[in-house]
């Protein structure tokens, strides 16, 4: 059920990618103005940023687990495991890495047996498949492991002692 809520998760942070995604302009040089494609990368490339960073909180809310995990101490139990577990942490966007790298190789690999444009001409639905593997392998899965690791990661808070 936890996978399930990270996915669902996942979604809801990059809903935006996914909206750039499914306009051929800005993520097909073939497809239309370069001007445009130009722009597309790097919007995409801060949407999923700013999905990365806000992922956490997007989480918490739909599966807190009190008091270490809602949607208001998940963004704090993330920055601990960053500080005290760095090591770890950087493991966890390394998977994430390579899981989005495997999502845009299967994407390529998809788009070379069926390519978009043919002829001058592009077909939306070859377009929309690459684009959708793209989405669920690339964006979503890889933020759905970072996910879980890092909460796998968080330790409950401290106690404070008596003195």
């Amino acid at each position: 059920m936890r996978f399930l809520r990270a996915v669902l998760s996942a979604v809801a942070a990059t809903l935006p990618v996914l909206v750039l995604l499914l306009i051929p302009q800005f993520v097909h040089g073939g497809a239309g103005n370069p001007g445009l494609t130009a722009l597309g990368g790097p919007w995409l490339n801060a949407l999923f940023l700013a999905a990365i960073i806000l992922i956490p909180r997007v989480n918490g809310a739909l599966d807190p687990q009190v008091p270490d995990w809602t949607s208001s101490t998940a963004m704090a139990s993330t920055t601990r495991v960053w500080r005290t577990r760095i090591w770890f942490a950087i493991l966890a966007a390394l998977a994430l890495l390579a899981v989005f790298a495997a999502g845009q190789t299967a994407a390529y690999l998809l788009g070379v047996a069926s390519p978009a444009i043919v002829d001058g001409e592009l077909h939306y639905g070859r377009f929309l498949a690459q684009e959708v593997v793209v989405y669920l392998l690339g964006y979503v899965l890889s933020l759905t492991v970072y996910t879980l690791i890092i909460r796998a990661l968080v330790r409950p808070e401290p106690k404070p002692g008596k003195r």
